[in-house]
Parts: C-alpha cells; sequence; structure tokens
C-alpha cells in the first residue's frame, strides 16, 4: 500500500486501527475525539447553508494551483461528507462510508496523499474509484478549527496517476487555510447576529458589505478603498483610515458625517504618526489618548494578517467612552478576516504570475518576459539611432564545470552570473536566463547605439572575473552576440535569434569576445540558416544514404574494410559530403537519429543476402560516431544489442571518432569504448594529428587504430621534410604504442610506396577506390 504523505503533525492521539473491511471507510475509521469534531463542526452552521461563491472560487483556486481536474471542499459529518465548494464536478454530498475525505481528517499531518488509488487496498471497491469520476489521484488537506479538529478538507482530485511537486503540496496547504479562513469568518458573522440583535439592521449590512467585497473585488488596494468607502456610519467612529503596508500607502483620511467634525483630528492624527511604533498586534486592540484637551479619544487598531505577515492596517478614532465596547472589535475583526482573504488570494496569484514569468533558480525573467520586453522594443524600432539592444551571453566550458565540480557549483555559478548582470543592468533594462548557461539581457533607452561596443566590453570584462563558490575560486570566459533592434516589422524570434547567431560566432573562434550584428553577420546567418534547412528537409524526405570506400591492407593490396560515409542528395539529385552539413546537422535534433539510422544501415547491409563483404577474412565496417552520442550513457549496450540483434560478430565493426571531438576526461566515453573493446569492436581515432596529438593524450585512450589524417601526405612529392618528419614522427608514435596505423587520402603508387616504408600497414584513398555505393564494393572486393 503507498504511504500517504503527511506534512506538519498536529499532536493529536493516533488514528483507530484499520478495520478488516477493505472496501472502503468502515466505522472503526472515526477521529479520536468523533463527537467533539462533529459538535465543532455543526457549530459552524455551514452543511446546509446556501452556496458560496468565495468557497467556490477558493476551489477552482486550488485546482488551478496544483494543476488538477476537480477540486472539492468538502465536510465530513456523522454519516455523510457534504461538498460545500466544487471545481470540475458537480455532486454534493457522498456518504461517509464512500469518502476519500473521510481517510483525510483521521490524520495528524497537514496532507493526505494518495498518489495511485489502484495501489491502496482500502479504496479496492470503493465507487468513485472504479467508477465514475473513477479517481486515480487524491490530495486533501484537512480543514483545521481553532482547536486543531479536523472538518474536513480541501482536496485536489485526478483520473491519472501522477506525483504532486512539493510546490503544489505547498500551495493546496495554504489555500486549505484560506477556505478554513472563510468558513470561520461565516460562523463569525452569524454569531454575530445573535450578538447583536439591537443593531441588527446596521451590524448585518455591514458584514454584508465586507463579505462582497471579499467576493468581489479585484485587488486588496480596491478592496481597502471599497471598505473606506462603504464604512457604516452608524458604528460611531469620529475618523478613520487604511494603511496598505504592502505599498505603503493609505486611503486617506475620512470624518463620519453624522457627527460633528472635531477640530483636532488632524493633529490626533500627526500624533500617531510621531509614536515610534503603533500597536500591531495579532488581534484588535484599543489604546487611550489623552490629548489634554476637552475631550479624549479611544485609538482602535484593527491589523490584518497573512502568513504571519501584516499587510494593512484599520485605524479608526472613537470618543473614549467606546474604548471598551468589544463588539466593535468584533465586527472590524472579521471585516479584517475577509480582507485577509482578498489579500491571500491576491499574494497567490502575485507568487503564481512570478513562477510562470521568472527563472527558478536565478530568479531572472524567463523566455516569455523576453519575448514580450523584445516586442515592446520593436514598437519603438529606429534604424539611424536604435535605441535598444538583445544581448545574447553563453559561459564557455560551462558543461565541464558541471562535470568537474558537480551540478551543485554549477547552478550557484548561474545565480552568482545573474547577480552580475543585474549589476551591469539599468531600471529599464530586461535581464533574463532561457536555459542551462545562457542569459539575455535588454537594454533599452540607449543615449547613443556607437556606446554598444563599450558596453559589450564592459559586460565580457565583468562576467569574466573569477567567482567565489564556497571554497573554490573560478574563472570563466564567455562568448556575447548583441542585435541592435533597427526594424519594428521584425520578429522578437528573429531579433532574439540574430543575437543568438552572432554569439556563436564568437564560440566558433570567427569573432573574439563580442559580436555586433551587421549585414554581414547578417548574411552567414541567412547562408547558415538556408543550409539548416536543406538538411532538415533531407532528413524529413529520407534524402540521406551511405557510400563506402574501401580499407586497404598495404602489404597484400587487398580490402579489409570499408568505412561507411553518410551523404546528403539534394532535390537536384547533386550529392553534398558529410563535412560541408555536419555543423548543421549537429544544430539540428536529428543528430542522434542520423546516428542511430547509420548503424542500423550498415548492420542490415553486412547482414545481408548471402552476406559478401563478411566473406572477407578480418573485414570490419567502420561507422563515425558523434561525440554527443559516444559520450552518452548507455551506448556501449544500445551499440552490442543493435549487433546481436543481427546476429553479427562485434570483430566486423570499427567505430571511429575524430581525434579533437575526444574527450579524454568524460568517464562515460572511457567506460562505453572499454564495453566496446572487451567485446571485440575496434575503436578508431581519426584525423590523427590535426587535434592534441601527444604521447600522453594516446596513452590515456584504449583504442586500436590510429587514421593519420591526409593532410600529412603533402609532403611526400614535394620533399617538404618539416612535414614528412611530421608524418614519420606520427607513424613511428602509433607503430610504438602497438596501435594499427591507417593512412588517409592516399592518390598514387608514389604516396603508397612512401608509408609503406614508415611501418603503416592500412590506406584509405582515391588509389583503391572513392566512396561507392555498397554493390559496387562488393563487386570491387571480388577483384
Amino acid at each position: 500500500m503507498n504511504t500517504p504523505l503527511l506534512i506538519k503533525d498536529h499532536g493529536e492521539g493516533p488514528a483507530a486501527p484499520e478495520s478488516e473491511d477493505q472496501s472502503g471507510y468502515a466505522r472503526a475509521h472515526l477521529h479520536p475525539r468523533e463527537e467533539e469534531r462533529v459538535a465543532r463542526l455543526l457549530g459552524y452552521e455551514i452543511l446546509d447553508d446556501e452556496s458560496d461563491s468565495v468557497l467556490d472560487g477558493i476551489a477552482e483556486l486550488a485546482a488551478l494551483a496544483c494543476n488538477a481536474p476537480i477540486a472539492i471542499i468538502a465536510l465530513v459529518d456523522r454519516d455523510k461528507t457534504v461538498f460545500r465548494a466544487t471545481y470540475g464536478i458537480k455532486r454534493t454530498s457522498v456518504t461517509r462510508e464512500d469518502s476519500l475525505c473521510a481517510f483525510a481528517i483521521l490524520e495528524k499531518k497537514d496532507l493526505f496523499l494518495i498518489p495511485d488509488t489502484h495501489q491502496d487496498p482500502r479504496l479496492s471497491k470503493n465507487p468513485f474509484v472504479i467508477g465514475e469520476p473513477f479517481v486515480r489521484f487524491y490530495a486533501g488537506a484537512p480543514l483545521w478549527s481553532e482547536d486543531h479538529l479536523p472538518m474536513g478538507s480541501l482536496c485536489v482530485i485526478d483520473r491519472q496517476p501522477r506525483v504532486m511537486t512539493a510546490r503544489e503540496q505547498e500551495l493546496l496547504v495554504k489555500i486549505s487555510r484560506i477556505a478554513m479562513a472563510r468558513i470561520r469568518a461565516r460562523r463569525y458573522r452569524k454569531g454575530l447576529e445573535h450578538l447583536l440583535s439591537l443593531e441588527k439592521q446596521i451590524y448585518n449590512r455591514f458584514l454584508h458589505s465586507t463579505a462582497e467585497m471579499a467576493s468581489a473585488a479585484p485587488s486588496f488596494d480596491i478592496a481597502l478603498h471599497n471598505l473606506m468607502e462603504n464604512l457604516d456610519p452608524n458604528l460611531g467612529w469620529l475618523s478613520a483610515r487604511v494603511r496598505n503596508m504592502q505599498t505603503g500607502g493609505t486611503t486617506g483620511i475620512i470624518d463620519n458625517p453624522t457627527l460633528s467634525k472635531e477640530k483636532d483630528l488632524a493633529e490626533i492624527w500627526q500624533k500617531i504618526d510621531s509614536i515610534p511604533s503603533h500597536p500591531l498586534g495579532i488581534s484588535p486592540q484599543t489604546e487611550f489618548l489623552d490629548t489634554g484637551g476637552r475631550i479624549s479619544y479611544s485609538h482602535l487598531v484593527v491589523p490584518v494578517r497573512v502568513r504571519g505577515r501584516l499587510v494593512a492596517l484599520l485605524e479608526f478614532l472613537y470618543p473614549d467612552h467606546r474604548k471598551t465596547d468589544s463588539r466593535i472589535r468584533d465586527i472590524f475583526d472579521i471585516m479584517a478576516t475577509n480582507l485577509s482573504i482578498v489579500a491571500e488570494r491576491e499574494l497567490i496569484h502575485l507568487e503564481l504570475q512570478h513562477q510562470a514569468t521568472h527563472d527558478s533558480l536565478t530568479d531572472t525573467s524567463n523566455r516569455s518576459v523576453i519575448l514580450d520586453g523584445i516586442r515592446n522594443c520593436l514598437r519603438d524600432a529606429d534604424p539611424i539611432k536604435p535605441e535598444s539592444a538583445v544581448v545574447f551571453l553563453d559561459v564557455d566550458g560551462f558543461k565541464e564545470i558541471n562535470d568537474n565540480f558537480g551540478h551543485e557549483i554549477g547552478d550557484i555559478l548561474l545565480v552568482e552570473i545573474s547577480k552580475r548582470l543585474r549589476g551591469i543592468a539599468r531600471e529599464n533594462d530586461i535581464v533574463g536566463r532561457l536555459s542551462g548557461d545562457e542569459f539575455v539581457l535588454i537594454l533599452r533607452k540607449l543615449l547613443d547605439p556607437s556606446d554598444l561596443p563599450r558596453i559589450l566590453d564592459r559586460i565580457w570584462d565583468s562576467l569574466s572575473r573569477s567567482y567565489s563558490v564556497g571554497e573554490l575560486e573560478i574563472k570563466v570566459s564567455n562568448s556575447i552576440g548583441c542585435a541592435a533592434i533597427t526594424e519594428s516589422e521584425i520578429n522578437p524570434n528573429e531579433v532574439l535569434r540574430r543575437a543568438e547567431e552572432a554569439m556563436y560566432l564568437v564560440k566558433c573562434g570567427s569573432r573574439k569576445k563580442y559580436c555586433l550584428v551587421d549585414e554581414e553577420v547578417i548574411k552567414q546567418m541567412q547562408s547558415k540558416r538556408h543550409l539548416d534547412n536543406q538538411v532538415k528537409s533531407a532528413v524529413r524526405d529520407n534524402r540521406m544514404m551511405l557510400l563506402y570506400q574501401p580499407l586497404v591492407d598495404l602489404a597484400s593490396g587487398r580490402i579489409i574494410g570499408a568505412e561507411a560515409l553518410l551523404r546528403l542528395i539534394e532535390r537536384d539529385g547533386s550529392m553534398m559530403e558529410a563535412g560541408e552539413f555536419m555543423e548543421s546537422l549537429k544544430r539540428s535534433r536529428y543528430l542522434p537519429v542520423i546516428d542511430e539510422w547509420v548503424f542500423h544501415e550498415v548492420c542490415q547491409l553486412l547482414a545481408g543476402p548471402g552476406a559478401p563483404l563478411l566473406k572477407i577474412p578480418g573485414f570490419r565496417a567502420s561507422v563515425n560516431v558523434s561525440p554527443p552520442i559516444i559520450s552518452s550513457k548507455g551506448y556501449a549496450e544500445r551499440v552490442l544489442a543493435q549487433i546481436h540483434k543481427f546476429s553479427l560478430d562485434p570483430k566486423s565493426f570499427t567505430i571511429e571518432i575524430i581525434e579533437s571531438d575526444i574527450l579524454t576526461s568524460n568517464d562515460t566515453v572511457l567506460k562505453n569504448f572499454s564495453l566496446l573493446r572487451n567485446e571485440g569492436v575496434h575503436i578508431a581515432v581519426d584525423d590523427f594529428g590535426t587535434g592534441y596529438s601527444n604521447l600522453q593524450y594516446l596513452s590515456t585512450l584504449p583504442i586500436d587504430l590510429v587514421k593519420i589524417d591526409k593532410s600529412f601526405l603533402k609532403g611526400i612529392k614535394t620533399g617538404d621534410r618539416r612535414i614528412n618528419g611530421l608524418l614519420e614522427a606520427m607513424a613511428k608514435i602509433s607503430l610504438s604504442m602497438g596501435y594499427k596505423t591507417v593512412i588517409e587520402g592516399v592518390e598514387d603508387e608514389i604516396e603508397a610506396d612512401y608509408v609503406k616504408g614508415l611501418g603503416c600497414q592500412y590506406a584509405q584513398g582515391y588509389l583503391f577506390g572513392k566512396p561507392m555505393p555498397i554493390d559496387e564494393l562488393v563487386e570491387l572486393s571480388k577483384r
């Protein structure tokens, strides 16, 4: 059975032991103080009361806050559970035996959770689980009385099992307290109707107006002003005001129109303001003010509190003979309760709005706010003297920081970066975080666009200073792209994209520190975007194919393998080599799909009818793998599963990765390499000599072959001693460390004889065959 989530213990005795009857609620499942609890519930006089729009609104708020289709404010009576407010369901009550809320009130915590009702034996025969509304998830926050007796619960229900986030749990508990505050307010109102029978007409009118204020006021500030505009003069006050402690403003002082205005009231208010601290207690308080004149006053202070925080202060001046009238305090206490409902509703709305528009880690603006900010700037775009610009920032090497120090350190670093950006930003600027280590700064109201280089230099210098993260001193660089807003017709996403692509020009080394978007940059972006569209279209239309270039044994001259090479077929039938579109493929989301397709295609060809290539002794098919794929967890297992699926021998495969793409510090890469080699798959380092070639580098890799890049062959015919010396040194290093050596790009017999003399065992190049379809490779292997 799933264990319900329990938040806050209210210290009552343990719940009664479970009954043997597992079909639903049983009589043994009663609260330890059941009779007292039911009596307290009846005292609220709400079970058979009229509908309450405020409670209905609270139920709707709970459903929205918890992303649930159904929400109910349920009160558990002796024999039934009454639904006092609902959202998403039209029932008004259920029997106590069938009520899930009857379980919630047995708990001593602030939240009762059933993630999946089908996993809870108590509910196996519950009609609302096996029938409409088919409850699969239930979360109930008990509605506590003043002495911590559960009256019922505010619950949210889903028709699918789910996990409730910590934030949703917190909001549900808080909203349940609002609901109970509303129920208590109703009780207070009814009690006062009896208590103030002699002044029934006045008080009922006042209570009605404050209840309506709580349900109808669109904002807390408007609720306060409505209060002052409708303050009943028959309550005997001389002068009044309300302070909004959240904004610091007041509604202004008003005087009772039915009473003679005292000339010294303004001075009394000034005297009150000069007191170092006002009586800001939890409940209404009255203090006697002796002015030394012919009349003294009582100062009634009614605080409005939400979550222990003072949000408003109601202040009234009375003739001193009214200072002991507790009924007046009770009335305003009820009014303060209604006001607190409005304030709580507004606070929750503001919190949800803030969460929806801000990054949870750095508390900077999110993408929607950034795009809105750009949209506003576009309205005032000036092609001659732009007043706004979008700055796109990316932290260089952030992935390595996460890998080396952990994500917690990485998160702290992002927070510190956001603080520095806020320090640079002016009041009208917007600082935002898109995702990961990408930040955006919208510069507004620029006095002179020629200042942009100076501003970008300042940003770069500020972010490049070292950061103190715990005991670590971390220094990072950053790449910055900037697009001035000069066109009003352009889409906000396009402005953001231009700044991002300018940033990538810095990241790839085309620019230093920062890049300002100009016509040349826009042309480069358009060209890159055109290529990206070509690649995406080719993938969607299955216009990718594989060609195979033979790998030859230099000693015997026979084919001993082939490298699968990716090609893109353009719409006019021409063919584009991988080197022309690989960067574009890496930018797209299709790279993992293509990598998987290539390996599957090679397996299918090797295992095809007659498997002619596998009849060649020692034949191996080489497949190029991109860094994101080889560094993903489980890559080796997936490759071996494909090989076994086609009943192939792992020794028939070689995995190639370009030298400059290998991350030797990445444990996942090394683990994948080792697992593949243990099963017989060869590992080859491609384009050797173009990356970080050194002995220590080679010694740390579990590899079998070194493929020396073709650029080192160009000195053979010209007699270039420097290049030939490098070629000879690399061949010796590879051979001395026990690796097989492949020379790429051999085009004639002179080059073949030369590298053969260096001891290189294998070669690729046009001398032995260009990349070709599989059937041509089969025919060539036969010859």
